[in-house]
Order: C-alpha cells, then sequence, then structure tokens
C-alpha cells in the first residue's frame, strides 16, 4: 500500500504524525471506531473529560488537511469553548510534520484556513451558540442541551450537510435533563443516527484496566465501578460529588431534577454565549480563579456601565469564596466580574472585599453564617450601610432565590453561559422538610455547595 494512501485513513494519520506535549498521540478504541466512521450523522453521547470534543475537531482537522475545498463548522456553547475548538485544529496543525501540512493561509480565533498547492482552500470555522449556515459542509455540535437555541442549531446542522452524502453531522454531549433534541437523539426518536456511548470507563486516562471494565463495569453500582476501575482522578471527583450529578457527568444517565430551582430553560433566556473581557463578547465579563491583578482591576473600572454591586460568599478550607459583581444598568443587570478563591486566608478576603470597594463597587451583600461573621462585621465597620450582612436562615435563602428567580422571569440579567455558573445555578433545589417547612440548598459537587449562586443570589438582592 502506498504511503499516501495509508495515511489517508484518519487512524494512522493521527497515531503516525500527530502529537500532543511532545509524545505520539494514542486513540482509546471508541475514538478508532470514530474516527474511521464515515456515517452521515453521528451523535456521541460521552462523560466529560473523554475527548469528545477534541476527537469530532480531529476528525474534522483531518479531512480539512486531505480534502480540497473541505469546510467544517463547529458550534459550541460560547466563545471562549468555540475558540478552544481553532485552539485545538491549530494545535495539530503545528504538531504535523511540515512536508504533510497544507499551507495555513489564515488564523483568526474562530477559523482556520488552508490552501493546498492547487490554490483549494479548506475551512475550518467555530460559531457560538449560533445556528451554522452557509454552501455546504461538515458540521460539528459540541455539548448541544447546553447551546442556546440549541433546536436552531441542530436543524441548521442538518441543512447544512444536506446538500451532499459526504458531508456529515456530527453531535457529541454529556446529557442534560430529559427533554430537548439531544434527549430525543439518544433515546432514539431519529433513527438516522449512529449512537456512541463513552462512560468514564472507555477511556484511558480515567480507567486502569479498560479492556476488563468494558466487560464488567455495566453490572456494578457507581461506587463499585469507581472503586474497581477508576484512576485515582476520577475517584477523587466521585468523592466530590452528588450520586446524581456524577451519574449525570460521568455515567451518561439522563437525571431530571423536579426539584430544580433555576431551570435551563430559564437560565438560557439571561446568558449570553459571548462573554469576555474584549470587544468580541456582547457581555464584557471576566473570570479569575485567583486574587485580581492591579490590570485586573482596571479593566473593572473601564467597564462600569451602571452602578456595581456585589455578592460575597465567605469560604475557606472546604468551600470556595466567591466574589459576584453585577452592573446594574437599571433595565438589566449584567455579570461584570467572577472571583473564586480556594483556601485563602480571610486576611486576603477581607483584602479583596476593600479593594472592590476601591474600585467602584457601591454595595456587598455577604453571607454572615458562620465563618463569614467575623468578615461582614470587619466590612460594616468600614465602609457601614454599604455593607449587607446576612445571616443565610430559611427565610433569608427564600427570599434570595425569590428575587433572583422574578429578574430570570423577567430577563433582566444578563448572565454568561458559562459551565460552572450554570450549573451550579442548577444545582439549587428546593426541598421540603419532614415538619412542611421548605429549605433551599444544593448538594456538594466539585467541593461546592452552590457557592457561584448564592454569591450571584446575593448580588441580586
Amino acid at each position: 500500500m502506498h504511503l499516501l494512501e495509508w495515511l489517508s485513513r484518519p487512524v494512522n494519520y493521527t497515531e503516525s504524525l500527530l502529537s500532543a506535549s511532545g509524545a505520539p498521540v494514542t486513540l482509546d478504541r471508541w475514538q478508532r471506531r470514530f474516527l474511521s466512521d464515515e456515517s452521515k450523522f453521528i451523535n456521541i453521547l460521552k462523560s466529560r473529560r473523554v475527548g469528545g470534543s477534541w476527537a469530532m475537531t480531529l476528525k474534522m482537522f483531518i479531512r480539512a488537511q486531505l480534502s480540497p475545498g473541505y469546510s467544517g463548522t463547529f458550534v459550541s456553547m460560547n466563545l471562549e469553548e468555540a475558540k478552544g475548538r481553532i485552539e485545538y485544529a491549530d494545535q495539530m496543525y503545528e504538531s504535523l510534520p511540515k512536508r504533510f501540512r497544507k499551507k495555513r493561509v489564515g488564523r483568526s480565533r474562530t477559523e482556520l484556513v488552508f490552501e493546498d498547492s492547487r490554490g483549494n482552500r479548506s475551512v475550518l470555522r467555530s460559531l457560538a451558540s449560533r445556528a451554522p449556515r452557509g454552501r455546504g459542509g461538515d458540521v460539528g455540535i459540541s455539548e448541544l442541551p447546553h447551546c442556546l437555541n440549541s433546536r436552531q442549531i441542530y436543524e441548521g446542522g442538518l441543512h447544512v450537510t444536506s446538500r451532499s452524502v459526504r458531508h456529515n453531522l456530527t453531535i457529541e454531549s454529556t446529557p442534560l435533563g430529559k427533554r430537548g433534541i439531544f434527549y430525543d437523539i439518544c433515546r432514539g426518536k431519529f433513527a438516522q443516527f449512529k449512537l456512541y456511548e463513552v462512560p468514564w470507563w472507555h477511556c484511558n486516562a480515567l480507567c486502569n484496566d479498560i479492556d476488563r471494565a468494558i466487560e464488567e463495569a455495566g453490572n456494578l453500582t457507581t461506587g463499585e465501578r469507581v472503586q474497581t476501575f477508576g484512576s485515582d482522578s476520577m475517584r477523587a471527583i466521585h468523592a466530590s460529588m452528588s450520586e446524581d450529578a456524577f451519574r449525570q457527568e460521568s455515567e451518561l444517565a439522563f437525571i431530571e431534577t423536579a426539584d430544580c430551582v433555576f431551570p435551563m430553560e430559564l437560565l438560557k433566556k439571561n446568558c449570553r454565549a459571548s462573554f469576555g473581557a474584549d470587544s468580541e463578547g456582547t457581555l464584557r465579563f471576566v473570570s479569575l480563579g485567583s486574587l485580581p491583578s492591579v490590570s485586573d482591576w482596571r479593566w473593572l473600572e473601564r467597564n462600569i456601565k451602571g452602578t456595581l454591586v456585589a455578592g460575597y460568599n465567605v469560604g475557606r478550607k472546604n468551600d470556595e469564596a466567591v466574589l459576584f459583581v453585577m452592573d446594574d444598568l437599571e433595565r438589566k443587570i449584567e455579570a461584570r466580574m467572577m472571583v473564586r478563591l480556594t483556601d485563602t486566608g480571610f486576611g486576603a478576603q477581607e483584602s479583596l472585599l476593600c479593594e472592590a470597594m476601591r474600585r467602584g463597587v457601591k454595595r456587598i451583600a455577604i453571607d454572615s453564617t458562620g465563618i463569614g461573621m467575623p468578615v461582614a462585621e470587619k466590612l460594616v465597620t468600614l465602609y457601614g450601610e454599604s455593607i449587607t450582612p446576612l445571616h443565610f436562615t430559611a427565610s433569608i435563602k427564600e427570599n434570595l432565590v425569590s428575587c433572583t428567580k422574578l429578574l430570570l422571569m423577567d430577563e433582566k440579567l444578563a448572565l454568561p453561559l458559562e459551565r460552572s455558573v450554570v450549573s451550579q445555578m442548577q444545582s439549587v433545589e428546593k426541598q421540603v422538610t419532614g415538619s412542611g417547612n421548605v429549605i433551599y440548598n444544593a448538594p456538594r459537587s466539585h467541593g461546592s455547595h452552590a457557592d457561584i449562586a448564592w454569591a450571584l443570589m446575593l448580588a441580586c438582592h
């Protein structure tokens, strides 16, 4: 067999030419089958962290390199993830030996353009929660149920891929509730789709014995599976999440939470897929995982449009501390900055809040329950009525939930369509105690008790 013919097979192309982090790429069993699959419609129901979006990007990148005049469109839930698809593809391009590369003639954050020796151009584009349009080509949709306008995106994908039998539509996502177009596809409503089911134990990075796990894991309980076959990281993830959340994110279970206070469809009406620190985003918003730098604070000052208000959920060892800053424009309240801190001393937290006040925040509502009380009291002595301490009783939580839900129902919030924000808002549940009292709570997930959600609700108070 001639070398070029051998390399035209995607698995051979990947494992012989591409590298990641300086090492040759080794595909999981399911990825090898997927790359070789020429089915027109493919749906991948998958766990988090199994390389679903990477594999979909890889398949379309290989076609862009091997096919003249190729057109491929990615659709992701938000702008950051849309840019991530192009970054994946660009990394793949850079790892190719130069003699096998097409010429790269265009590169933006959401587009890659290649040209072969005859002048034929191949294009990879990436959209954020927008329906694909155009003259035809392949379409790959990541996390469809998490996207805004998911049905329109799905139908757009059907139309774009309809012009040729060679144009393929691929969808890959984790589950999200027992409704919507993705749930219908996974449950066989549209028989034309080839279905891949990829739980965590189909991934070598998460499973310590993938061959045996594929044969045996399905007959075990979740806890038994994780203890028997889970990697150290998988065991840590399982230990830090509620059982239902873990099963939905890692074991392909569609979990319907009837007691969810903020359902996904309500949140989507108030979310923006295009967000970021620069002018690309329709929503100016930054998320920080450490104390803000001077340039971060200056960015906040430059982007004040109305009145800055904030909510602060104090945390230390077991939970995150979260500052959520909102910009109140009267008709709309826009998310502007989120700061998430882990294992940060109370002195540093107090300094963070003092700096927020100095940089233009006019009011901060603080959870003064337990470890939050000393921080709240210190801030009150410094800033008086600009600080609102709230002890999280059942009635206070109900008030926070009610105020935020009214704003969402009136579509007065502008929030980032960002995984941590959306998932933590969804995790807040209404529960009725044995004595008939209503309480609002959230199961622990990834070391959090919906800390982002409560900080956001405090900002809306």
